[in-house]
């Protein structure tokens, strides 16, 4: 669970760079960080439905953080040196293990939301 969490994090933020005119401004773009902020909530919110919990229990707080204040904190966590250090620079080197990443997690989601309907 802990793994697939990280993956409801990291896939949306690197996505958000990808999609970006000017990936290290990425944070200056609101409707590229609310887009952002509603894949993070979309995520967290499927797992917990799926697996009844998230791991680690912190997670949570994509689900039920209201929107614009996750918007704003997405903005400045994108415009922080913490931002560049650990979330750009990662994605700017890793954009085929990102994109392959992205491709593995929303397949596995989708499995498991027909899967779900199957039993259903």
């Amino acid at each position: 669970m802990w793994q697939l969490c990280h993956l409801a994090m990291v896939v949306p933020i690197a996505d958000a760079y990808y999609e970006a005119d000017c990936p290290e401004r990425a944070g200056k773009d609101w409707k590229l960080m609310k887009k952002t902020a509603k894949k993070l909530k979309r995520n967290f919110s499927f797992l917990r439905k799926q697996a009844g919990r998230l791991s680690p229990c912190k997670m949570n707080i994509f689900r039920f953080l209201p929107l614009p204040i996750m918007t704003i904190m997405l903005a400045v966590t994108f415009e922080s040196s913490f931002g560049d250090k650990f979330m750009y620079q990662h994605a700017r080197k890793a954009p085929d293990e990102m994109r392959e990443l992205h491709k593995q997690f929303y397949a596995y989601m989708k499995k498991l939301k027909e899967a779900r309907y199957e039993i259903l």
